[in-house]
């Protein structure tokens, strides 16, 4: 893991270093990092806990990066503080799932939209994974069950429709 966070932080230090000049020759993987330096572009991080969750954050604003998005953020419950800090998004990804533990509420993953909107917490709900295309069908169901666990109706639109938008 630290291997890992330890190359990224040299690939993004050196897109920075690439964005903040003008080179003679173009290096494509560096050139597609431009906008995520400059706010034009939104860094998109699957992450699910806390830890990383964390972890991405701290990096990104280290990194420089001016938007970022954790994508699943199954815990983001937990950090709802740091995220609003940081003006981080989140794209909930399938809440008709089972929670990432066996001691956590069993309704936890239908929950988590509302208690991220009652922290004030930007967020959108999102069906990724197998099929995301026959399952795209979903979305209202979705935020339907959204509503039944806590958000309000408009809520609920909001986060597949004007939130997924703002994101």
């Amino acid at each position: 893991y630290e291997k890992q966070k330890n190359e990224l932080k040299k690939f993004f230090s050196d897109a920075k270093a690439y964005a903040e000049t003008t080179p003679a020759e173009k290096n494509l993987r560096l050139e597609a990092m431009k906008g995520i330096f400059f706010g034009t572009k939104t860094l998109f991080v699957h992450v699910n806990y806390v830890k990383e969750i964390a972890d991405a954050v701290h990096f990104s604003k280290e990194a420089g990066v001016k938007k970022m998005v954790i994508v699943g953020g199954k815990d983001a419950w937990m950090v709802t503080d740091l995220l609003k800090e940081n003006n981080v998004g989140v794209m909930v990804n399938r809440v008709h799932d089972l929670p990432n533990r066996t001691d956590d509420d069993i309704d936890l993953p239908y929950k988590l939209p509302a208690l991220l909107q009652k922290a004030g917490v930007l967020f959108c709900l999102e069906n990724s994974g197998d099929m995301e295309q026959i399952q795209s069908r979903n979305i209202p169901f979705l935020a339907g069950t959204a509503s039944a666990y806590g958000l309000t109706k408009e809520e609920a639109l909001s986060s597949i429709t004007l939130s997924t938008a703002k994101i």
